[in-house]
């Protein structure tokens, strides 16, 4: 059975729910592994970017940056753990309904299944 693909969420409030200072935290953190465009403007890497999580902001960090870059997944981690943030793992959902179905497939639908699967994956 494949194991599912873990993604990280790390959300800007401490154990006790007050918000994360300064507030651009997430940005910052995510410009290690984004780069600045000509314009001056930060163009944010798809494996490491900001986002809001139940109206806080956040940072949303792909199973990729572990693997290609993980000296930035291993800085991010340890903020994060510095200062306390919630860090939640969740599980690719494609993933997760396909090792769920895998037991109940017979191996030639397997196969083509798994391919959909590897597709939707590459175009998400």
């Amino acid at each position: 059975m494949k194991k599912p693909v873990s993604n990280w969420i790390i959300v800007g409030s401490h154990g006790d729910q007050k918000p994360f200072r300064p507030s651009d935290w997430a940005g910052r953190i995510c410009e290690l592994a984004g780069f600045i465009q000509s314009s001056g403007i930060v163009k944010y890497s798809e494996d490491l970017r900001p986002i809001r999580y139940n109206g806080n902001p956040a940072v949303y960090v792909h199973a990729d940056l572990k693997t290609v870059r993980a000296e930035i997944w291993e800085q991010v981690m340890a903020f994060a753990q510095l200062h306390q943030l919630k860090v939640i793992e969740h599980a690719d959902p494609v993933t997760v309904i396909f090792s769920m179905m895998e037991t109940k497939l017979n191996s030639s639908y397997q196969l083509e299944l798994q391919d959909k699967v590897e597709m939707a994956q590459l175009a998400a």
